[in-house]
């Protein structure tokens, strides 16, 4: 993701980032890394709300191979309606 990209998705999502729990907090930044799109990044941060899914986050990053193939992979799994609805909000 540009520069550009990330300020931008962090002022809008700095309010919900600012009252989320302290692992999900301190897993944003990573995800801003990791992800390729604004897109990748909110399902990321809304899966990571989820303790079995944060769990396999972090698994992925701490392993450090392939990491952004391994992420999107993620996401075609996990994602659900409610996660695309939240995505609308934030685009």
């Amino acid at each position: 993701m540009k520069n550009s990209e990330i300020i931008e998705i962090s002022n809008k999502m700095s309010p919900e980032i600012k009252f989320s729990i302290d692992s999900v907090r301190l897993l944003a930044p990573k995800l801003l890394n990791y992800s390729e799109s604004k897109r990748d990044f909110i399902i990321l941060f809304e899966l990571s709300k989820f303790h079995a899914t944060r769990n396999q986050i972090l698994a992925i990053i701490k392993k450090d191979i392939k990491v952004t193939e391994k992420l999107k992979e993620l996401i075609k799994k996990k994602t659900n309606k409610t996660i695309l609805e939240k995505i609308k909000y934030y685009q």
